[in-house]
């Protein structure tokens, strides 16, 4: 079976198809991606590696011919591009005779949520339930490591931790948990029509993320609720755009968001619409999911020297 898998050039993908390597032969995987030279590792171990792209959806019969399961990835342009781009992924892969497309989704996925990014999700969703092939979403939470290296490395140094998500929690999770959540699903049968909640052990709120990392730090963090308007305007200071651009990343390849996406998310976070945990990633990896905490304690170093 041929097994395809989009965005692979991205952190994502490459840690995916990393992992899927060591289940299958190479040459039953089909990469793809828009910059097919940066793939030539895999290319040179035999996997197929083929120019794709979700905005020229002429390049995508060709990418996708020969594949019967497919991961797609979702991108990372927040708004109706997004959801073309996704659409189009879906509709080639269809008519490419794809029989199993596995999403990346989120979590918190509701029709009422006021986050921009599970409205993509959502919608993406829906369409490929009505598409025909078989599906399985994995609805990632947010990831443990933007917290632990990102969010709390600025709290510690600055003392406070401003979020105007309020008391609303998450089961916050290792990226790596998700990837090897998607490398399962593409790797063993059964998964067809699965809906899975891609989660750490735990719920926290925000607030019980500072005080553990004010616990292993030894420094104090105060935890400040702030409005979103509040919140905007400190994204705004900081550089952030209002929409995603095209090309942002950070320096391990994962999305630098717009600032609009970002409130969006924490009123969802506040409201309620994250409050999901489940044992997911056990059941799909045989491990347990790494914690917040483990997460902390592996970056310990760089928080204490924030």
């Amino acid at each position: 079976m041929k097994t395809i898998i989009t965005g692979a050039s991205g952190s994502f993908g490459r840690q995916v198809t990393q992992l899927v390597l060591e289940k299958i032969p190479a040459s039953e995987l089909i990469l793809v991606t828009r910059s097919p030279a940066s793939l030539a590792e895999f290319a040179s171990c035999g996997a197929q590696v083929r120019a794709g792209d979700f905005d020229k959806p002429e390049t995508l019969a060709k990418a996708f011919a020969g594949g019967e399961k497919m991961l797609l990835i979702s991108t990372l342009a927040v708004g109706p591009r997004r959801r073309r781009q996704h659409q189009a992924a879906i509709e080639a892969a269809v008519a490419a005779g794809v029989k199993h497309i596995a999403y990346t989704s989120s979590a918190g996925i509701h029709p009422k949520s006021p986050s921009l990014a599970v409205g993509d999700h959502y919608a993406t969703e829906e369409f490929l339930r009505r598409c025909g092939p078989a599906f399985t979403f994995l609805r990632d939470s947010q990831y443990a490591e933007v917290i632990a290296t990102m969010i709390a490395p600025m709290a510690v140094k600055t003392g406070k931790w401003l979020m105007s998500a309020g008391e609303g929690c998450m089961a916050f999770v290792s990226k790596r948990d998700c990837v090897a959540s998607a490398a399962a699903v593409l790797t063993t049968p059964g998964h067809e029509g699965a809906v899975y909640e891609i989660t750490g052990p735990e719920l926290y709120t925000f607030r019980q993320a500072a005080a553990i990392a004010s616990e292993l730090t030894g420094r104090l963090i105060e935890y400040v609720v702030i409005s979103d308007d509040e919140k905007r305007a400190i994204f705004e200071a900081a550089g952030f755009p209002r929409e995603y651009v095209d090309g942002m990343t950070n320096e391990d390849g994962t999305g630098v968001w717009g600032s609009d996406e970002m409130v969006s998310y924490e009123r969802a976070v506040r409201e309620g619409y994250f409050s999901v945990c489940s044992r997911h990633v056990q059941l799909l990896t045989g491990r347990p999911a790494r914690s917040l905490r483990d997460l902390f304690i592996e970056n310990l170093d760089a928080l204490k020297q924030a």
